[in-house]
C-alpha cells in the first residue's frame, strides 16, 4: 500500500501541526525503536484520514528513527532494522533531496534531543556540500542524553559513541566537545554505584575504545576494582569477574602489572568459587563445576610468566587440574543414558560367513581381507552434512566429549554452517558416523568371518 502520493508537498506548518510531539510522549520507552513505532502508527492514521501532508512528515520522521545506529562505521553509520524476503526497512539513501532539505529546515524546531540528533546526523551525512553545523547539532544533542543504565542498554550507548566519532571526524572543528564528553563519561563512571549494574564497566569500555581517559587510568582501575569487590562479597560472581577483567585491563594501561595480575588471580578464584558452589548445590552439577575449574585454569595461564612465581601459579594450576579431573569423573554419574532399539545385522553376518566358509585357508584369508575396503570420506561427509541439515537441533549447541575417566577429550562448537567454524562442526559428525560404521563392520563382517576361519 502506498504511504503517500509522491507529489505530496510538505511545509514547516505541516511539521508543527502533525502531532510528532504527542507521538513521542506516547512512546513506551525513550529509544528509537519506540519512537519509530509511535510515529509510524500516527502516520498511518493521518494518511488513512486523508491528511496526506501530516502523514508524509510523520512517515519521514518514522523512517529516520527506524534505522539502527552503527557508530563503528564512519561512512555507513546507519543500518536497516529489518531485512526479510529481500525487502528492508529504511536506509539514508532512501531519502530524496527534497526530504533532506526539509530535514535541514526543521532541525532548529526539534526540542527532543534524540530526534534532533538523528535528523541532524542524517542531514550531515547526506547533504552536499556538508555543513559542519549539522554535525555539531548532532553531537550536542547526542551528548545531552542522560547516562543511566536503563537506557544505556537500548541505544544511548550508541548515541554517545556516535558523538565521539563525529568529534573525531571534525577534529578542531568540534572545539572542546570531545574533552567535555570525556569529562562527562568519567564523572558518571566515578559516581556510579553497585545498583547501576554494569554501567561503570560499559563507560570504561567506551573510553577504552576511543583511547580516552588517559590521565585517569589509575582512578578508573581502582573504581572498577571497588565495584568488583562489592559484587564478589555480595555473591554476584558473574559481575565480579567482568569488573575484575576490566580493572585488570585498566591497571595494565596504567603500567601497574602487579595489580593487573592480582585482578586476574581474583578472577580465576571467582571461577573456583562458582565451581565449589555448583558442587555444593541442592542439585549439584559436577559437569558444570569441571568447566568452571577449566575456566579458572585458562585465566591463570594469562598471567605473565615473570609474575607467576609470586602468585604460585603453577602449583595452583596443578591443584585445579586435580579438582577438575575429580569433578569430571564424578560428572559421569550425573549423565543419563539414551538407548535405541536393536539393529538386525543377520544379513551382514550371513554374507560374511558365506564369503569365507568351505574354501581353502589362503583363499579365505584373501576374501577376509577384502570384506571391508575402508571408509569413503566424501560419502561420510555428505551423509554428515545431510544429518546436520535434517536434524539441526543436535548441532545448534556446543558439545563436550568426556572419556570414561571423566577427562574432557574433545569439544565441538555450535553449528554455523555459513561461518568460519563450518569444518569444526562437520568433522566431529564425520568421526561419529565413521565410528558407527566401524562398529557395524566389526560386528557384522569381521568378527563372524574370523570365527569361521579360526575353526
Amino acid at each position: 500500500m502506498e504511504r503517500y502520493p509522491e507529489n505530496t508537498n510538505i511545509t514547516l506548518d505541516d511539521f508543527n501541526t502533525c502531532g510528532w510531539r504527542e507521538s513521542l510522549e506516547e512512546a513506551r520507552r525513550e529509544d528509537y525503536s519506540s519512537m519509530w513505532q509511535q510515529l509510524s502508527s500516527r502516520a498511518r492514521k493521518a494518511t488513512e484520514g486523508g491528511n496526506l501532508a501530516a502523514g508524509k512528515v510523520l512517515w519521514l520522521l518514522a523512517d529516520a528513527c527506524s534505522m539502527i545506529l552503527k557508530p563503528n562505521s564512519l561512512n555507513e553509520p546507519f543500518a536497516p532494522c529489518m531485512v526479510t524476503d529481500g525487502k528492508r526497512s529504511a536506509l539514508p539513501e532512501d531519502f530524496k533531496k527534497e526530504d533532506i532539505e526539509f530535514f535541514s529546515k526543521i532541525i532548529p524546531l526539534i526540542d527532543e534531543p534524540k530526534l534532533c540528533a538523528r535528523i541532524s546526523d542524517i542531514v550531515w551525512l547526506l547533504q552536499k556540500p556538508r555543513n559542519p553545523q549539522n554535525a555539531l547539532f548532532a553531537i550536542d544533542n547526542y551528548r545531552s542524553i542522560e547516562i543511566i543504565t536503563e537506557n544505556w542498554i537500548r541505544d544511548d550507548r550508541e548515541c554517545w559513541d556516535r558523538a565521539i566519532q563525529l568529534c573525531l571526524m571534525l577534529r578542531a572543528g568540534a572545539g572542546e566537545r570531545l574533552k567535555e564528553i570525556e569529562s562527562k563519561i568519567l564523572e558518571k563512571l566515578k559516581e556510579s554505584k553497585p545498583e547501576d549494574g554494569y554501567l561503570a564497566n560499559w563507560l570504561a569500555d567506551l573510553l577504552s575504545k576511543h583511547h580516552l581517559g588517559a590521565k585517569d587510568k589509575k582512578d578508573i582501575a581502582e573504581k572498577l576494582e571497588l565495584l568488583a569487590t562489592f559484587f564478589e562479597e555480595s555473591g554476584d560472581l558473574r559481575r565480579a569477574k567482568d569488573y575484575l577483567d576490566a580493572a585488570s585491563e585498566w591497571y595494565k594501561k596504567s603500567e601497574d602489572a602487579e595489580q593487573s595480575t592480582v585482578m586476574i588471580v581474583r578472577n580465576a578464584e571467582c571461577w573456583v568459587k562458582e565451581a565449589i558452589a555448583r558442587q555444593a548445590d541442592i542439585n549439584p552439577s559436577n559437569m558444570v563445576a569441571a568447566s568452571f575449574y577449566e575456566s579458572a585454569i585458562h585465566k591463570y595461564r594469562t598471567i605473565p610468566r615473570a609474575l607467576r612465581d609470586i602468585h604460585k601459579v603453577e602449583e595452583r594450576i596443578a591443584e585445579l587440574r586435580r579438582l577438575m579431573n575429580e569433578a569430571g569423573e564424578n560428572s559421569l554419574n550425573e549423565m543419563g543414558q539414551i538407548t535405541s532399539g536393536p539393529i538386525d545385522i543377520t544379513e551382514l553376518i550371513e554374507k560374511s560367513i558365506k564369503a569365507v566358509k568351505g574354501i581353502e585357508l589362503t583363499e579365505a584369508l584373501l576374501h577376509f581381507a577384502n570384506l571391508y575396503r575402508g571408509a569413503r570420506a566424501e560419502k561420510i561427509r555428505s551423509f554428515s552434512l545431510e544429518m546436520i541439515r535434517n536434524h539441526p537441533l543436535q548441532s545448534l549447541f556446543a558439545a563436550t566429549h568426556i572419556s570414561s575417566d571423566g577427562r574432557v577429550i574433545a569439544k565441538k562448537p555450535a553449528a554455523d554452517l555459513g561461518g568460519e567454524n563450518q569444518e569444526a562442526v562437520i568433522w566431529p559428525e564425520m568421526i561419529k558416523h565413521y565410528g558407527m560404521e566401524l562398529n557395524l563392520v566389526v560386528q557384522g563382517d569381521i568378527w563372524p568371518a574370523l570365527e569361521v576361519i579360526r575353526q
